[in-house]
């Protein structure tokens, strides 16, 4: 895989998308068009999933510090939660105008909002291309690809509302397809903010099942049972896999774990930390679960 290729296609469409939305946001204030104020939210929007595919990208071989044992990518997971939250707002706020222009339509400058629209579709149109070389070598610039494909329906979007203001002087086709836009937001940003949160949360991914993948690791022959099983995300597609296993011969120890490690790998688990234990091992006298349980031995009970 070409990393640099890959780094040097994000950082140049990081800089085009981002500094336009700028220009689009400002516009948007200058022109008073809603539906360049939701394009311009909607590339914030790539921008943001555009930088975190670079940290991505960077982080992917820093050394880690004494007290950074997982690196830093859980930075991806706060700034998309940012994202995700700063997006509702913004839709919120667009509904809200938008609601009011219905009413009362205000006046658009056509000809200068249809300038920056369009200008809008030719910074993604390059971005876009830029991404599109190195997509298929890496899922993280995929899913960045597939947000400024979206971005770019809604800079056409604009684009119409540019063309029926300038020609039809028709002012409330801002705001019919500012809310357009805005709904190409909002599955994204629940998506951002539901993701992010699932990871904070270490809950176990939604395309993980646990339970098949306890009962793949007691069919293994030589396993008698499996507990403290946990499965969590560091980051969007950085998985950790952590499991007891109790075997009946500790000789065989290698193979089977070669065999579990082969498991979370089919499960998409590239990280794994498995303690392999003898049957009739009991936990230390300070385990909490003793305290529930008042067993000594309480491998499903775990």
């Amino acid at each position: 895989m070409d990393r640099s290729g890959s780094i040097r296609a994000l950082g140049i469409s990081l800089f085009l998308v981002f500094t336009f939305a700028f220009v689009e946001l400002i516009g948007g204030f200058l022109t008073n068009s809603l539906a360049l104020l939701s394009d311009a939210g909607h590339m914030l929007t790539d921008s943001v999933s555009l930088f975190i595919a670079l940290v991505a990208q960077l982080l992917v071989q820093k050394a880690k510090g004494k007290r950074m044992t997982y690196g830093l990518y859980r930075l991806e997971v706060l700034a998309a939660l940012a994202n995700g939250v700063f997006l509702l707002g913004l839709i919120g706020y667009i509904a809200y105008e938008a609601f009011h222009r219905f009413i009362n339509p205000e006046p658009i400058l056509g000809p200068q909002m249809l300038l920056i629209a369009t200008v809008g579709l030719v910074i993604n149109l390059v971005a876009g291309y830029l991404l599109f070389r190195t997509a298929e070598e890496n899922i993280n610039v995929k899913a960045a690809f597939l947000h400024v494909v979206t971005d770019t329906l809604g800079s056409v979007a604009a684009i119409l509302a540019g063309l029926a203001v300038t020609f039809w002087k028709f002012y409330l086709a801002d705001p019919i397809l500012s809310i357009a836009i805005s709904l190409l937001i909002l599955p994204g940003a629940y998506s951002v903010i539901r993701e992010s949160l699932n990871v904070l949360l270490e809950l176990v991914p939604s395309a993980i099942d646990p339970e098949e993948i306890e009962r793949e690791i007691k069919e293994v022959k030589g396993v008698l049972d499996v507990h403290d099983l946990h499965i969590w995300s560091i980051t969007a597609g950085n998985v950790v896999l952590t499991a007891h296993v109790v075997v009946s011969d500790v000789e065989a120890c290698n193979d089977i774990l070669k065999e579990v490690e082969d498991i979370a790998k089919k499960h998409g688990i590239e990280h794994t930390t498995i303690q392999i234990e003898r049957e009739g091992y009991s936990c230390p006298p300070s385990c909490p679960l003793l305290k529930e349980s008042g067993h000594i031995h309480h491998h499903h009970e775990h």
